[in-house]
């Protein structure tokens, strides 16, 4: 149905996105806005699937589509003076930012603390027991994802905190990360989520909670003056933890596997490698099998009409909120994406709840909204040094942006009540900050006129 040709030119628009996000470069001064993470996130989520499954044929016109997507979002960091806002971000302090406060590294470890805590007592709660985490870790985690997979787990207040200190945790791992004595803070902020990934065979979470990170990261380096993406002296660390998270998920992915012969070797490779190429690289070819229907072209599925509901998928959780929600399955999407026996997927990437809510052209209108919001909440962030409800935007914003080839974060809850708490904990650290310096200059001037007097 689709040729080479199809998977030539989409391998072709992605390469232009990355074009793009070198113009962004040029134009900006750094990546380090909303449309030069656009950009590069989306030349590596289309890039890869398309180069490692190159056999699997696709329609290309929706990689165009994306590529149109990341252009008119690019578009919207136009009206604002870059240059300037680097400028009058060079007066910025990383110390005295107080993301390496003993206030933050305090809640850090509680927050570590809670979340493993209330991770293992929803298990609990849903009738797993401390044994079986410890005896039949992965069995028991593929089990306990079968049972999510129904909905029919019990999650209350105890979850929704669970989520929340999980979440929290890479947020100020990632804001510490440039800090003095930084060695194990990135380890600690993401064990919650590496857990929750091993005993509970949930991936997304691991995912997010990696996206809450990158974005207290990326905040860390525009305080501390570092424009770029990475230091070469950087490489090696990130090397080591790639690969053990790397190990991690594969574990994650074995545990969803049932039993099998460890003789057979093919017996375990063949579904884990099907299950690694459904979770990670199928869902640009699941969104193309979605924009072709959408355009009227063959389709492998047959999709529900459900266009223009005016940001019920996108912001389902606000919807939700007001009480004039849709009813969505677990998986969101009833459907799914597949080819013969290379991939299933029920993620269709964020476009297809956009191209739901506002259809194929406005769907590219509100991204251009959403993008002079995002660049007007950045270069505030750029300009101004204590805007702290600011900050916590700008993670929401990048989560946003880093998440959208799974799905809109805006369809949970966990994300305004994580931003909310965040605001909370860098206003308070501001003041404790500020009446920590005021009391050590008291004695730094204090103590000499003592010793003068004497």
């Amino acid at each position: 149905m689709y040729g080479i040709e199809d998977k030539l030119f989409a391998i072709f628009c992605s390469l232009l996105m990355l074009l793009l996000a070198g113009g962004i470069r040029m134009f900006a001064g750094t990546f380090l806005i909303p449309a030069g993470i656009f950009a590069l996130a989306w030349f590596s989520f289309t890039f890869f699937p398309l180069v490692v499954l190159f056999s699997v044929p696709i329609n290309s016109l929706a990689i165009l589509y994306i590529f149109a997507a990341v252009f008119v979002f690019s578009l919207s960091a136009l009206p604002f003076n870059w240059h300037g806002g680097l400028r009058q971000n060079l007066i910025k302090s990383l110390p005295d930012a107080g993301f390496d406060s003993p206030f933050l590294k305090i809640v850090l470890y509680i927050s570590a603390i809670a979340s493993a805590s209330l991770s293992v007592i929803t298990m609990l709660i849903n009738g797993f027991s401390i044994e079986q985490l410890i005896f039949d870790m992965i069995r028991t985690s593929g089990q306990y994802a079968a049972v999510r997979g129904t909905e029919g787990l019990e999650y209350g207040i105890i979850g929704i905190l669970s989520v929340m200190f999980t979440y929290l945790c890479p947020v100020l791992g990632g804001l510490r990360s440039l800090a003095p004595r930084k060695k194990w803070f990135f380890a600690v902020s993401m064990a919650p989520s590496l857990l929750t990934m091993v005993t509970q065979s949930s991936k997304l979470v691991f995912l997010v909670s990696l996206c809450f990170y990158l974005s207290g990261f990326l905040i860390a380096k525009i305080y501390a003056k570092q424009m770029g993406l990475l230091k070469v002296s950087e490489l090696p660390r990130i090397i080591l933890w790639a690969a053990i998270l790397f190990l991690m998920t594969i574990i994650s992915f074995v545990s969803r596997l049932g039993e099998y012969d460890p003789d057979n070797l093919a017996a375990l490779t063949d579904p884990l490698f099907y299950s690694i190429y459904s979770y990670t690289l199928g869902q640009i070819y699941a969104f193309a099998d979605f924009f072709s229907y959408t355009i009227g072209y063959p389709s492998a599925s047959a999709f529900k009409d459900e266009f223009y509901s005016y940001g019920a998928y996108t912001f389902a959780s606000i919807f939700n909120m007001l009480g004039i929600g849709k009813e969505f399955p677990s998986t969101m999407y009833e459907e799914s994406g597949w080819y013969l026996n290379v991939f299933e997927t029920n993620i269709f990437t964020f476009f297809r709840g956009l191209i739901y809510d506002f259809g194929v052209l406005g769907s590219l209108l509100f991204l251009f909204v959403f993008g002079v919001f995002s660049h007007a909440v950045t270069y505030r962030v750029f300009t101004r040094m204590r805007a702290w409800f600011t900050l916590a935007t700008f993670i929401i914003v990048l989560v946003f942006i880093l998440m959208g080839y799974i799905f809109s974060v805006f369809v949970a809850r966990y994300v305004f009540l994580n931003a909310a708490v965040i605001w909370l904990l860098l206003s308070v650290n501001a003041r404790l900050y500020r009446t920590h310096k005021q009391q050590a200059n008291i004695r730094q001037n204090v103590i000499p006129q003592q010793m003068a007097s004497s």
